[in-house]
């Protein structure tokens, strides 16, 4: 009985330390190329070595992991995507929850997080703040026919050509 009491704590701190908090909550990376355990397993060593990176969950049957990351440490993106490369496999998508609690939107669909500048390729004002899931469409998270039809999209934006700017549209 204390046993079962000691996991329903944990689940629900686990539960509520990932809700609510500011930021990405996860990053979910599409894999492809994945067919047996070891190759899941190298892309998940690959990516849990980054020192940015809290844990990775890996699931074979959807070719995908979802990234849990350390609190109070930037996260790079592009590392991500390329630990999955380095392991030998491809990105399929990379997507990111993300709340938008105390992160404000201006009206071009511009936001900045840890320093990294972030924009809507196809923005549409948010209603209410929280948890919304982004996919990131820049070539380095997407093949590279996906990524051209959203290239064209981009073009007309708003973000000065000096700025590094990773480019996301809003899913589901």
């Amino acid at each position: 009985m204390r046993l079962n009491y000691t996991l329903l704590l944990l689940s629900v701190f686990l539960f509520a330390s990932q809700k609510g908090v500011a930021g990405i909550n996860w990053v979910e990376v599409g894999v492809n190329g994945l067919t047996c355990s070891i190759c899941s397993r190298s892309v998940e060593m690959s990516i849990a070595r980054l020192e940015f990176v809290d844990s990775v969950v890996m699931s074979l049957e959807k070719t995908e992991g979802r990234v849990y990351l350390k609190d109070n440490v930037q996260a790079n993106l592009k590392l991500i995507a390329r630990a999955v490369v380095n392991a030998g496999f491809s990105v399929r998508f990379l997507r990111i929850q993300f709340n938008f609690d105390n992160t404000p939107v201006d009206n071009d669909g511009l936001f900045s997080y840890q320093g990294q500048l972030f924009e809507w390729v196809d923005f549409k004002m948010m209603k209410k703040p929280g948890d919304v899931v982004l996919k990131l469409v820049d070539s380095d998270f997407l093949p590279k026919k996906e990524s051209a039809q959203w290239k064209k999209k981009m073009a007309s934006h708003k973000a000065s050509a000096d700025q590094h700017v990773l480019h996301v549209i809003q899913e589901g």
